[in-house]
């Protein structure tokens, strides 16, 4: 599972961010959830079986990884996001048909690059069914465009850096004339056209400090 948006502790919110998606159509839902704990249940049903009256091991793995990739996301920092890079299922015995079966996820690691959760699959009559071992990588946030261009123009000396953001306000103007050759109201395009040579300003303004300095 891949997840990068936050997600609530609340119950209902969190079952909420499962609508249309994977988890959804297993048909599980969760009855726990915090930083150190996530619960969740889902019945068996005919269609997630493999044999007749008997739970498909893929849908068992699927129901795991839900609750330990949501674990991680709980305990994410801002902005950041998760994936599952590894997954081990032992499979202990059967869930069968009509039952509802529990999964338990707790962390085994909580670190700022990875996470590894495990999850106990149990039925009704407390027999283990499945122990699942995930390991969620941590993708940090990456800086919004605007930092990345700070940070882009900040080597170099000035005059470097003046040269670099008169080429950049040169591709902005031909941007501008792209978008206007494209648009069909006279208004916005001339607001377009103007925006271009206002651009087109700004470098000259740049390339002549430039000169001057040389």
């Amino acid at each position: 599972m891949t997840s990068h948006y936050p997600v609530p502790m609340d119950l209902e919110a969190l079952q909420a961010t499962t609508k249309g998606m994977f988890p959804s159509v297993l048909g599980m839902r969760f009855v726990g959830a915090s930083k150190e704990e996530i619960r969740g249940e889902l019945l068996v049903r005919d269609d997630l079986c493999t044999t007749p009256g008997i739970m498909h091991g893929g849908a068992i793995m699927g129901f795991a990884d839900t609750l330990g990739a949501y674990g991680a996301v709980l305990n994410l920092p801002a902005g950041a996001r998760t994936t599952t890079i590894e997954s081990k299922t032992n499979f202990f015995a059967a869930a069968p048909a009509g039952a509802t079966l529990t999964g338990v996820s707790v962390p085994l690691h909580r670190g700022g690059r990875t996470m590894v959760w495990q999850t106990r699959m149990t039925r009704p009559d407390g027999r283990l069914v499945a122990m699942v071992t995930q390991t969620q990588a941590v993708l940090q946030a990456e800086p919004p465009i605007e930092a990345r261009l700070a940070q882009a123009f900040a080597s170099g000396s000035v005059p470097e850096q003046q040269a670099r953001l008169a080429s950049l306000e040169r591709a902005g103007a031909g941007f501008y004339r792209g978008w206007a050759e494209a648009e069909t109201d006279p208004e916005t395009k001339a607001e377009l056209l103007a925006a271009a040579e206002r651009e087109d300003q700004n470098a000259a303004a740049l390339e002549e400090i430039a000169r001057q300095k040389d």
